[in-house]
Protein backbone atom coordinates (compact mmCIF):
# COMPACT_ATOMS: atom_id res chain seq x y z
CA UNK A 1 0.00 0.00 0.00
CA UNK A 2 1.31 3.52 -0.78
CA UNK A 3 0.88 4.81 2.78
CA UNK A 4 2.69 1.84 4.29
CA UNK A 5 5.48 2.21 1.74
CA UNK A 6 5.84 5.86 2.76
CA UNK A 7 5.97 4.86 6.43
CA UNK A 8 8.74 2.35 5.72
CA UNK A 9 10.72 5.09 4.00
CA UNK A 10 10.19 7.36 7.00
CA UNK A 11 11.49 4.63 9.28
CA UNK A 12 14.64 4.36 7.22
CA UNK A 13 14.96 8.12 7.56
CA UNK A 14 14.46 8.02 11.35
CA UNK A 15 18.11 7.59 12.27
CA UNK A 16 19.37 10.52 10.15
CA UNK A 17 16.56 12.73 11.51
CA UNK A 18 17.48 11.99 15.12
CA UNK A 19 21.17 12.43 14.32
CA UNK A 20 20.40 15.80 12.79
CA UNK A 21 18.63 16.69 16.02
CA UNK A 22 21.84 16.12 17.92
CA UNK A 23 24.14 18.12 15.67
CA UNK A 24 23.35 21.59 17.06
CA UNK A 25 23.97 20.48 20.62
CA UNK A 26 27.14 18.65 19.69
CA UNK A 27 28.39 21.71 17.81
CA UNK A 28 27.96 23.86 20.89
CA UNK A 29 29.78 21.38 23.11
CA UNK A 30 32.79 20.73 20.83
CA UNK A 31 36.12 22.11 22.07
CA UNK A 32 34.47 24.01 24.93
CA UNK A 33 36.66 24.72 27.97
CA UNK A 34 35.50 22.90 31.06
CA UNK A 35 33.73 25.08 33.63
CA UNK A 36 33.40 24.62 37.35
CA UNK A 37 29.92 25.47 38.54
CA UNK A 38 28.17 26.01 41.85
CA UNK A 39 24.79 27.48 42.86
CA UNK A 40 23.42 29.29 45.87
CA UNK A 41 19.88 30.32 46.77
CA UNK A 42 19.86 34.00 47.71
CA UNK A 43 17.80 37.09 46.90
CA UNK A 44 18.74 39.58 44.20
CA UNK A 45 21.31 42.23 45.03
CA UNK A 46 23.30 44.92 43.15
CA UNK A 47 26.38 42.70 43.27
CA UNK A 48 27.25 39.00 43.59
CA UNK A 49 26.95 37.65 47.14
CA UNK A 50 30.04 37.25 49.32
CA UNK A 51 29.84 33.69 50.56
CA UNK A 52 32.17 30.99 51.70
CA UNK A 53 32.84 28.16 49.31
CA UNK A 54 31.30 25.72 51.77
CA UNK A 55 27.92 27.42 51.36
CA UNK A 56 27.86 26.78 47.59
CA UNK A 57 26.44 23.67 45.94
CA UNK A 58 28.89 22.51 43.24
CA UNK A 59 27.67 20.86 40.04
CA UNK A 60 29.22 19.27 36.98
CA UNK A 61 28.89 21.62 34.00
CA UNK A 62 29.26 18.71 31.59
CA UNK A 63 25.82 17.59 32.79
CA UNK A 64 22.47 19.29 33.02
CA UNK A 65 21.72 21.11 36.26
CA UNK A 66 18.45 22.26 37.76
CA UNK A 67 19.12 24.79 40.51
CA UNK A 68 16.01 25.41 42.63
CA UNK A 69 14.53 28.74 41.57
CA UNK A 70 12.26 29.49 44.47
CA UNK A 71 10.77 32.84 45.51
CA UNK A 72 14.30 34.26 46.06
CA UNK A 73 15.85 33.15 42.79
CA UNK A 74 19.24 31.50 42.54
CA UNK A 75 22.88 32.55 41.98
CA UNK A 76 25.23 30.47 39.84
CA UNK A 77 29.00 30.88 40.00
CA UNK A 78 31.20 29.77 37.11
CA UNK A 79 34.99 29.41 37.32
CA UNK A 80 37.57 28.21 34.81
CA UNK A 81 38.43 24.60 35.53
CA UNK A 82 42.05 25.18 34.35
CA UNK A 83 42.68 28.08 36.71
CA UNK A 84 42.42 30.98 34.24
CA UNK A 85 40.07 32.00 31.46
CA UNK A 86 41.24 31.82 27.82
CA UNK A 87 42.64 35.19 26.69
CA UNK A 88 40.23 36.05 23.87
CA UNK A 89 36.57 36.82 23.18
CA UNK A 90 34.09 34.22 24.32
CA UNK A 91 30.32 33.65 24.49
CA UNK A 92 28.70 32.10 27.55
CA UNK A 93 25.73 30.02 26.38
CA UNK A 94 22.97 28.87 28.74
CA UNK A 95 20.91 26.17 27.07
CA UNK A 96 17.28 25.94 28.26
CA UNK A 97 17.51 28.61 30.96
CA UNK A 98 13.76 28.57 31.59
CA UNK A 99 11.64 31.67 31.88
CA UNK A 100 12.54 34.73 33.88
CA UNK A 101 15.33 37.29 33.70
CA UNK A 102 18.99 36.25 33.93
CA UNK A 103 21.71 38.75 34.89
CA UNK A 104 25.42 38.20 34.25
CA UNK A 105 27.90 39.87 36.61
CA UNK A 106 31.53 40.14 35.54
CA UNK A 107 34.14 42.03 37.48
CA UNK A 108 34.87 45.42 35.95
CA UNK A 109 31.97 45.27 33.48
CA UNK A 110 28.40 46.47 33.38
CA UNK A 111 25.93 43.68 34.24
CA UNK A 112 24.19 42.09 31.24
CA UNK A 113 20.51 41.23 31.53
CA UNK A 114 18.43 39.05 29.23
CA UNK A 115 15.49 36.63 29.28
CA UNK A 116 14.28 33.92 26.97
CA UNK A 117 10.93 35.71 26.68
CA UNK A 118 12.50 39.13 26.09
CA UNK A 119 11.28 40.97 23.01
CA UNK A 120 13.94 43.69 23.01
CA UNK A 121 14.83 44.56 19.40
CA UNK A 122 18.36 44.08 18.23
CA UNK A 123 19.14 41.28 20.71
CA UNK A 124 20.56 38.15 19.07
CA UNK A 125 18.65 35.12 20.31
CA UNK A 126 18.80 31.47 19.45
CA UNK A 127 15.78 29.29 20.30
CA UNK A 128 16.25 27.75 23.72
CA UNK A 129 19.44 29.65 24.55
CA UNK A 130 20.69 32.79 26.22
CA UNK A 131 24.06 34.01 24.98
CA UNK A 132 26.21 36.54 26.89
CA UNK A 133 29.17 38.01 25.04
CA UNK A 134 32.42 38.11 27.03
CA UNK A 135 34.94 40.32 25.19
CA UNK A 136 38.61 40.05 26.19
CA UNK A 137 37.97 37.36 28.74
CA UNK A 138 41.04 36.71 30.89
CA UNK A 139 42.18 36.15 34.43
CA UNK A 140 40.46 33.95 36.96
CA UNK A 141 37.61 36.12 38.29
CA UNK A 142 34.32 34.30 38.73
CA UNK A 143 31.33 34.81 36.48
CA UNK A 144 28.13 35.21 38.47
CA UNK A 145 24.64 34.65 37.09
CA UNK A 146 21.47 35.58 38.90
CA UNK A 147 18.30 33.74 37.82
CA UNK A 148 15.14 35.55 38.83
CA UNK A 149 12.33 33.50 40.41
CA UNK A 150 10.89 31.25 37.71
CA UNK A 151 7.10 31.07 37.32
CA UNK A 152 7.46 27.86 35.29
CA UNK A 153 9.61 24.82 35.95
CA UNK A 154 11.07 24.80 32.44
CA UNK A 155 13.88 22.34 31.73
CA UNK A 156 17.29 21.59 33.14
CA UNK A 157 20.07 24.00 32.14
CA UNK A 158 23.41 23.46 30.51
CA UNK A 159 26.33 25.93 30.58
CA UNK A 160 28.81 26.09 27.67
CA UNK A 161 31.63 28.54 26.84
CA UNK A 162 32.21 29.01 23.12
CA UNK A 163 34.19 31.16 20.73
CA UNK A 164 31.97 33.70 18.90
CA UNK A 165 32.55 31.94 15.58
CA UNK A 166 31.67 28.49 16.91
CA UNK A 167 28.62 29.85 18.71
CA UNK A 168 27.39 31.62 15.54
CA UNK A 169 27.72 28.42 13.49
CA UNK A 170 25.96 26.30 16.10
CA UNK A 171 23.26 28.93 16.64
CA UNK A 172 22.53 29.08 12.89
CA UNK A 173 22.32 25.27 12.68
CA UNK A 174 20.03 25.08 15.69
CA UNK A 175 17.78 27.89 14.41
CA UNK A 176 17.45 26.19 11.02
CA UNK A 177 16.71 22.83 12.61
CA UNK A 178 14.12 24.26 15.01
CA UNK A 179 12.44 26.17 12.18
CA UNK A 180 12.28 23.02 10.05
CA UNK A 181 10.81 20.84 12.80
CA UNK A 182 8.23 23.41 13.94
CA UNK A 183 7.27 23.99 10.29
CA UNK A 184 6.66 20.27 9.88
CA UNK A 185 4.42 20.27 12.97
CA UNK A 186 2.45 23.32 11.84
CA UNK A 187 1.97 22.06 8.28
CA UNK A 188 0.90 18.59 9.45
CA UNK A 189 -1.48 20.17 11.96
CA UNK A 190 -3.08 22.39 9.31
CA UNK A 191 -3.42 19.43 6.95
CA UNK A 192 -5.10 17.38 9.67
CA UNK A 193 -7.43 20.28 10.52
CA UNK A 194 -8.42 20.71 6.88
CA UNK A 195 -9.14 17.02 6.35
CA UNK A 196 -10.87 16.76 9.72
CA UNK A 197 -13.30 19.55 8.78
CA UNK A 198 -13.69 18.23 5.24
CA UNK A 199 -14.32 14.61 6.28
CA UNK A 200 -15.86 15.40 9.68
CA UNK A 201 -13.39 12.96 11.17
CA UNK A 202 -12.70 13.42 14.88
CA UNK A 203 -9.42 11.54 14.68
CA UNK A 204 -8.04 14.18 12.31
CA UNK A 205 -9.40 17.00 14.48
CA UNK A 206 -7.92 15.59 17.70
CA UNK A 207 -4.60 15.07 15.91
CA UNK A 208 -4.65 18.67 14.66
CA UNK A 209 -5.35 19.86 18.21
CA UNK A 210 -2.50 17.75 19.57
CA UNK A 211 0.07 18.79 16.95
CA UNK A 212 -0.87 22.47 17.18
CA UNK A 213 -0.66 22.51 20.98
CA UNK A 214 2.62 20.60 20.99
CA UNK A 215 4.11 23.02 18.44
CA UNK A 216 3.08 25.96 20.65
CA UNK A 217 4.53 24.28 23.75
CA UNK A 218 7.82 23.63 21.95
CA UNK A 219 7.93 27.20 20.64
CA UNK A 220 7.47 28.59 24.17
CA UNK A 221 9.87 26.13 25.83
CA UNK A 222 12.61 26.82 23.28
CA UNK A 223 11.97 30.56 23.11
CA UNK A 224 11.07 30.37 19.41
CA UNK A 225 7.78 32.11 20.18
CA UNK A 226 9.78 35.16 21.33
CA UNK A 227 12.64 35.11 18.81
CA UNK A 228 12.22 35.12 15.88
CA UNK A 229 8.38 35.06 16.05
CA UNK A 230 8.06 37.87 18.67
CA UNK A 231 4.57 36.81 19.80
CA UNK A 232 3.72 39.49 22.34
CA UNK A 233 0.62 37.67 23.60
CA UNK A 234 2.80 34.68 24.52
CA UNK A 235 5.49 36.85 26.12
CA UNK A 236 2.84 38.48 28.33
CA UNK A 237 2.50 35.25 30.34
CA UNK A 238 4.58 32.46 28.77
CA UNK A 239 4.29 30.18 31.81
CA UNK A 240 0.51 30.09 31.54
CA UNK A 241 0.61 29.61 27.75
CA UNK A 242 3.07 26.73 28.12
CA UNK A 243 1.02 25.01 30.82
CA UNK A 244 -2.22 25.31 28.86
CA UNK A 245 -0.55 24.16 25.64
CA UNK A 246 0.96 21.18 27.44
CA UNK A 247 -2.40 20.25 28.95
CA UNK A 248 -4.18 20.53 25.60
CA UNK A 249 -1.45 18.49 23.87
CA UNK A 250 -1.73 15.73 26.47
CA UNK A 251 -5.54 15.71 26.42
CA UNK A 252 -5.72 15.65 22.61
CA UNK A 253 -3.00 12.99 22.31
CA UNK A 254 -5.01 10.56 24.44
CA UNK A 255 -8.18 11.38 22.52
CA UNK A 256 -6.35 10.79 19.25
CA UNK A 257 -4.88 7.47 20.41
CA UNK A 258 -8.32 6.25 21.49
CA UNK A 259 -9.88 6.99 18.11
CA UNK A 260 -7.01 6.31 15.76
CA UNK A 261 -5.77 3.07 17.35
CA UNK A 262 -9.23 2.07 18.69
CA UNK A 263 -7.77 1.29 22.12
CA UNK A 264 -11.15 0.67 23.81
CA UNK A 265 -12.03 -1.79 21.03
CA UNK A 266 -8.92 -3.89 21.67
CA UNK A 267 -8.65 -3.23 25.42
CA UNK A 268 -12.18 -2.70 26.83
CA UNK A 269 -10.93 -2.02 30.36
CA UNK A 270 -8.79 0.86 29.11
CA UNK A 271 -11.75 3.27 28.92
CA UNK A 272 -11.64 4.23 32.59
CA UNK A 273 -7.86 4.68 32.65
CA UNK A 274 -7.85 6.81 29.51
CA UNK A 275 -10.73 8.87 30.85
CA UNK A 276 -8.77 9.42 34.06
CA UNK A 277 -5.65 10.49 32.14
CA UNK A 278 -7.71 12.96 30.11
CA UNK A 279 -9.17 14.32 33.33
CA UNK A 280 -5.69 14.96 34.73
CA UNK A 281 -4.67 16.93 31.66
CA UNK A 282 -7.97 18.83 31.79
CA UNK A 283 -7.17 19.68 35.43
CA UNK A 284 -3.80 21.09 34.35
CA UNK A 285 -5.58 23.34 31.84
CA UNK A 286 -8.17 24.52 34.38
CA UNK A 287 -5.60 25.11 37.14
CA UNK A 288 -3.32 27.00 34.75
CA UNK A 289 -6.16 29.33 33.78
CA UNK A 290 -7.27 29.93 37.38
CA UNK A 291 -6.88 33.47 38.78
CA UNK A 292 -5.28 32.21 42.01
CA UNK A 293 -1.47 31.75 42.09
CA UNK A 294 -1.72 28.61 44.23
CA UNK A 295 -3.82 26.77 41.65
CA UNK A 296 -1.61 27.97 38.80
CA UNK A 297 1.43 26.64 40.65
CA UNK A 298 -0.39 23.32 41.17
CA UNK A 299 -1.03 23.12 37.43
CA UNK A 300 2.69 23.56 36.78
CA UNK A 301 3.63 21.01 39.44
CA UNK A 302 1.24 18.41 37.97
CA UNK A 303 2.58 18.67 34.44
CA UNK A 304 5.73 16.55 34.65
CA UNK A 305 4.29 13.71 36.81
CA UNK A 306 1.18 13.48 34.63
CA UNK A 307 3.28 13.38 31.42
CA UNK A 308 5.36 10.51 32.84
CA UNK A 309 2.34 8.49 34.04
CA UNK A 310 0.23 9.13 30.93
CA UNK A 311 3.16 8.42 28.59
CA UNK A 312 3.89 5.04 30.19
CA UNK A 313 0.16 4.22 30.27
CA UNK A 314 -0.33 5.04 26.58
CA UNK A 315 2.70 3.08 25.44
CA UNK A 316 1.58 0.06 27.48
CA UNK A 317 -1.90 0.14 25.96
CA UNK A 318 -0.55 0.58 22.46
CA UNK A 319 1.69 -2.47 22.94
CA UNK A 320 -1.28 -4.53 24.21
CA UNK A 321 -3.51 -3.37 21.35
CA UNK A 322 -0.75 -4.15 18.83
CA UNK A 323 -0.33 -7.66 20.26
CA UNK A 324 -4.09 -8.18 19.86
CA UNK A 325 -3.96 -7.29 16.18
CA UNK A 326 -4.35 -3.51 16.23
CA UNK A 327 -2.87 -2.36 12.92
CA UNK A 328 -2.95 1.33 13.76
CA UNK A 329 -1.72 0.66 17.28
CA UNK A 330 1.43 -0.78 15.71
CA UNK A 331 1.69 2.28 13.49
CA UNK A 332 1.37 4.60 16.49
CA UNK A 333 4.09 2.66 18.29
CA UNK A 334 6.42 3.23 15.33
CA UNK A 335 5.71 6.93 15.01
CA UNK A 336 4.92 7.98 18.55
CA UNK A 337 7.23 5.89 20.71
CA UNK A 338 10.37 8.02 20.12
CA UNK A 339 8.52 11.22 21.06
CA UNK A 340 6.72 9.74 24.07
CA UNK A 341 9.93 8.21 25.41
CA UNK A 342 11.83 11.46 24.85
CA UNK A 343 9.06 13.46 26.57
CA UNK A 344 8.98 11.09 29.51
CA UNK A 345 12.79 11.26 29.81
CA UNK A 346 12.61 15.05 29.63
CA UNK A 347 10.10 15.06 32.49
CA UNK A 348 12.35 12.72 34.49
CA UNK A 349 15.14 15.27 34.16
CA UNK A 350 12.98 17.58 36.29
CA UNK A 351 13.48 15.07 39.11
CA UNK A 352 17.27 14.92 38.68
CA UNK A 353 17.43 11.83 36.46
CA UNK A 354 19.23 11.44 33.10
CA UNK A 355 21.17 14.66 33.53
CA UNK A 356 23.96 13.34 31.29
CA UNK A 357 21.58 13.43 28.33
CA UNK A 358 22.30 17.00 27.27
CA UNK A 359 21.15 16.13 23.72
CA UNK A 360 17.63 15.15 24.77
CA UNK A 361 15.89 18.44 23.91
CA UNK A 362 16.93 18.56 20.21
CA UNK A 363 16.27 14.83 19.93
CA UNK A 364 12.75 15.39 21.29
CA UNK A 365 12.05 18.05 18.67
CA UNK A 366 13.40 15.78 15.94
CA UNK A 367 11.23 12.92 17.21
CA UNK A 368 8.21 15.26 17.12
CA UNK A 369 8.82 16.05 13.46
CA UNK A 370 9.27 12.36 12.64
CA UNK A 371 6.12 11.46 14.57
CA UNK A 372 4.08 14.11 12.73
CA UNK A 373 5.11 12.70 9.34
CA UNK A 374 4.45 9.07 10.31
CA UNK A 375 1.05 9.70 11.89
CA UNK A 376 -0.22 11.93 9.08
CA UNK A 377 0.71 9.09 6.71
CA UNK A 378 -1.15 6.72 9.05
CA UNK A 379 -4.21 8.95 9.01
CA UNK A 380 -4.09 9.02 5.22
CA UNK A 381 -3.89 5.22 5.13
CA UNK A 382 -6.82 5.00 7.56
CA UNK A 383 -8.89 7.34 5.38
CA UNK A 384 -8.08 5.36 2.24
CA UNK A 385 -9.06 2.13 4.00
CA UNK A 386 -12.34 3.67 5.12
CA UNK A 387 -12.96 4.90 1.59
CA UNK A 388 -12.31 1.43 0.17
CA UNK A 389 -14.69 -0.08 2.71
CA UNK A 390 -17.31 2.52 1.78
CA UNK A 391 -16.92 1.80 -1.91
CA UNK A 392 -17.13 -1.92 -1.20
CA UNK A 393 -20.33 -1.41 0.76
CA UNK A 394 -21.80 0.67 -2.07
CA UNK A 395 -20.81 -2.00 -4.57
CA UNK A 396 -22.45 -4.71 -2.50
CA UNK A 397 -25.59 -2.57 -2.22
CA UNK A 398 -25.76 -1.98 -6.00
CA UNK A 399 -24.56 -5.30 -7.42
CA UNK A 400 -26.03 -8.75 -7.56
CA UNK A 401 -24.27 -11.07 -5.11
CA UNK A 402 -24.14 -14.04 -7.50
CA UNK A 403 -23.34 -12.58 -10.91
CA UNK A 404 -21.67 -9.28 -9.95
CA UNK A 405 -23.81 -7.23 -12.40
CA UNK A 406 -26.10 -4.39 -11.28
CA UNK A 407 -29.06 -5.45 -9.19
CA UNK A 408 -32.65 -4.41 -9.89
CA UNK A 409 -32.61 -1.27 -7.76
CA UNK A 410 -29.33 0.06 -9.22
CA UNK A 411 -30.49 -0.83 -12.73
CA UNK A 412 -33.74 1.10 -12.42
CA UNK A 413 -31.92 4.08 -10.85
CA UNK A 414 -29.51 4.12 -13.78
CA UNK A 415 -32.41 3.93 -16.23
CA UNK A 416 -34.15 6.91 -14.57
CA UNK A 417 -30.97 9.00 -14.84
CA UNK A 418 -30.52 8.09 -18.50
CA UNK A 419 -34.13 9.06 -19.25
CA UNK A 420 -33.83 12.48 -17.61
CA UNK A 421 -30.21 13.44 -18.33
CA UNK A 422 -29.82 12.61 -22.02
CA UNK A 423 -31.66 13.66 -25.19
CA UNK A 424 -30.20 10.81 -27.27
CA UNK A 425 -32.09 7.60 -28.06
CA UNK A 426 -32.34 5.00 -25.32
CA UNK A 427 -33.29 1.35 -25.78
CA UNK A 428 -33.87 -1.51 -23.34
CA UNK A 429 -33.42 -5.25 -23.79
CA UNK A 430 -35.24 -7.72 -21.54
CA UNK A 431 -33.43 -11.10 -21.57
CA UNK A 432 -34.79 -14.36 -20.16
CA UNK A 433 -32.91 -17.66 -19.92
CA UNK A 434 -35.13 -20.26 -21.60
CA UNK A 435 -36.40 -23.30 -19.64
CA UNK A 436 -34.57 -22.18 -16.48
CA UNK A 437 -37.06 -23.90 -14.12
CA UNK A 438 -36.62 -27.18 -16.01
CA UNK A 439 -32.85 -26.78 -15.67
CA UNK A 440 -33.07 -26.27 -11.90
CA UNK A 441 -35.38 -29.26 -11.49
CA UNK A 442 -33.19 -31.56 -13.61
CA UNK A 443 -29.68 -30.47 -12.59
CA UNK A 444 -30.14 -28.60 -9.29
CA UNK A 445 -29.82 -25.02 -8.20
CA UNK A 446 -26.03 -25.06 -8.32
CA UNK A 447 -26.16 -25.91 -12.01
CA UNK A 448 -28.67 -23.10 -12.46
CA UNK A 449 -26.30 -20.66 -10.79
CA UNK A 450 -23.48 -21.78 -13.06
CA UNK A 451 -25.70 -21.25 -16.08
CA UNK A 452 -26.47 -17.69 -15.00
CA UNK A 453 -22.76 -16.96 -14.49
CA UNK A 454 -21.91 -18.38 -17.91
CA UNK A 455 -24.64 -16.27 -19.53
CA UNK A 456 -23.33 -13.10 -17.89
CA UNK A 457 -19.81 -13.80 -19.16
CA UNK A 458 -21.08 -14.15 -22.74
CA UNK A 459 -23.25 -11.04 -22.58
CA UNK A 460 -20.45 -8.89 -21.18
CA UNK A 461 -18.14 -9.86 -24.06
CA UNK A 462 -20.68 -8.63 -26.62
CA UNK A 463 -21.72 -5.35 -25.01
CA UNK A 464 -20.07 -1.93 -25.28
CA UNK A 465 -18.32 -0.27 -22.33
CA UNK A 466 -21.17 2.24 -21.91
CA UNK A 467 -23.93 -0.38 -21.94
CA UNK A 468 -25.42 -1.39 -18.58
CA UNK A 469 -26.09 -5.04 -17.79
CA UNK A 470 -28.11 -5.98 -14.73
CA UNK A 471 -30.08 -8.83 -13.18
CA UNK A 472 -33.73 -7.88 -13.03
CA UNK A 473 -34.69 -10.95 -11.00
CA UNK A 474 -34.38 -14.74 -11.13
CA UNK A 475 -33.27 -15.68 -14.64
CA UNK A 476 -34.25 -12.31 -16.12
CA UNK A 477 -31.61 -9.75 -17.15
CA UNK A 478 -31.87 -6.24 -18.56
CA UNK A 479 -29.51 -4.34 -20.82
CA UNK A 480 -29.63 -0.53 -21.10
CA UNK A 481 -28.37 0.78 -24.44
CA UNK A 482 -27.84 4.56 -24.26
CA UNK A 483 -27.61 6.25 -27.66
CA UNK A 484 -29.15 3.21 -29.46
CA UNK A 485 -32.38 3.38 -31.44
CA UNK A 486 -34.76 0.41 -31.65
CA UNK A 487 -33.26 -0.81 -34.91
CA UNK A 488 -29.76 -0.66 -33.43
CA UNK A 489 -30.99 -2.42 -30.28
CA UNK A 490 -32.42 -5.25 -32.41
CA UNK A 491 -28.99 -5.69 -34.04
CA UNK A 492 -27.39 -5.90 -30.60
CA UNK A 493 -30.01 -8.44 -29.51
CA UNK A 494 -29.35 -10.62 -32.58
CA UNK A 495 -25.64 -10.50 -31.80
CA UNK A 496 -26.33 -11.65 -28.23
CA UNK A 497 -28.55 -14.52 -29.45
CA UNK A 498 -25.85 -15.67 -31.86
CA UNK A 499 -23.14 -15.48 -29.20
CA UNK A 500 -25.16 -17.70 -26.84
CA UNK A 501 -25.91 -20.21 -29.65
CA UNK A 502 -22.25 -20.26 -30.69
CA UNK A 503 -21.02 -21.03 -27.17
CA UNK A 504 -23.49 -23.94 -26.86
CA UNK A 505 -23.58 -23.53 -23.07
CA UNK A 506 -25.07 -26.48 -21.18
CA UNK A 507 -25.43 -27.33 -17.51
CA UNK A 508 -24.89 -31.05 -18.23
CA UNK A 509 -23.92 -33.08 -21.29
CA UNK A 510 -27.33 -34.81 -21.33
CA UNK A 511 -29.22 -31.49 -21.41
CA UNK A 512 -29.80 -29.30 -24.48
CA UNK A 513 -27.73 -26.10 -24.92
CA UNK A 514 -28.99 -22.96 -23.25
CA UNK A 515 -30.87 -20.33 -25.24
CA UNK A 516 -32.33 -16.90 -24.46
CA UNK A 517 -35.39 -14.89 -25.43
CA UNK A 518 -35.13 -11.11 -25.81
CA UNK A 519 -37.64 -8.27 -25.89
CA UNK A 520 -36.49 -4.86 -27.18
CA UNK A 521 -38.08 -1.45 -26.64
CA UNK A 522 -37.05 2.15 -27.32
CA UNK A 523 -37.94 4.84 -24.79
CA UNK A 524 -40.41 7.42 -26.10
CA UNK A 525 -40.20 11.14 -25.13
CA UNK A 526 -41.98 11.69 -21.82
CA UNK A 527 -42.78 8.00 -21.45
CA UNK A 528 -43.17 6.80 -17.84
CA UNK A 529 -40.56 4.29 -16.71
CA UNK A 530 -43.18 1.68 -15.84
CA UNK A 531 -44.67 1.88 -19.33
CA UNK A 532 -41.27 1.38 -20.98
CA UNK A 533 -40.50 -1.65 -18.81
CA UNK A 534 -43.93 -3.12 -19.47
CA UNK A 535 -43.48 -2.82 -23.26
CA UNK A 536 -40.03 -4.49 -23.10
CA UNK A 537 -41.37 -7.23 -20.84
CA UNK A 538 -44.33 -7.93 -23.15
CA UNK A 539 -41.96 -8.13 -26.12
CA UNK A 540 -39.82 -10.67 -24.28
CA UNK A 541 -42.89 -12.83 -23.52
CA UNK A 542 -43.89 -12.56 -27.18
CA UNK A 543 -40.46 -14.00 -28.07
CA UNK A 544 -41.03 -16.90 -25.68
CA UNK A 545 -44.49 -17.57 -27.10
CA UNK A 546 -43.05 -17.46 -30.59
CA UNK A 547 -40.75 -20.41 -29.88
CA UNK A 548 -37.93 -18.90 -27.75
CA UNK A 549 -34.32 -18.30 -28.90
CA UNK A 550 -35.40 -15.14 -30.69
CA UNK A 551 -35.89 -11.38 -30.29
CA UNK A 552 -39.12 -9.40 -30.53
CA UNK A 553 -39.55 -5.63 -30.77
CA UNK A 554 -42.08 -3.85 -28.60
CA UNK A 555 -44.85 -1.79 -30.14
CA UNK A 556 -45.43 1.86 -29.31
Amino acid sequence: MPALSLIRRLLRACAPVLLLALLPGMALARDAPVLRGAWLQAPASPAPPRVKTAALHPFDTARLVRPPRGPQGVWVRLLPARGTWPSDDRVLVIEHPGLGEVTLYRAGHVPQRDALESLHPGVAHTPGQLAFRLPALAGDAALWLYFAPNPWLGSSMHFVLRTPQAWARGAADWLAFTTAMLSVLVVMGLMALWFGLLLRDRAYLSYAMYVGAYALLSAVSDGYAFHPLELAWVAADPAQVARVAGGVAGFASILFAERFADLPGYIPWSRALLRGARALFAAIIVFSLAPWPTLRALGGWLQNPVVVVAGVLLLTMLVLAALRGGRYARLMLVGWSPLVLASVCGSLQAFGWLLDWTWLSPATLGAAGFEALVLIAGLADRTLSARRDHHQALRMAEHDALTGVLNRGALLARLRRLQTETDTPLSVLFIDLDHFKRLNDAAGHQAGDQALLALVRVLRLELREGDCLGRYGGEEFMVLLPGQSLSQALSVAERLLEAVRRRRMSARPDLPPLTISIGAAEAQPGEPLTHLLERADQAMYAAKRGGRDQVQAAGA
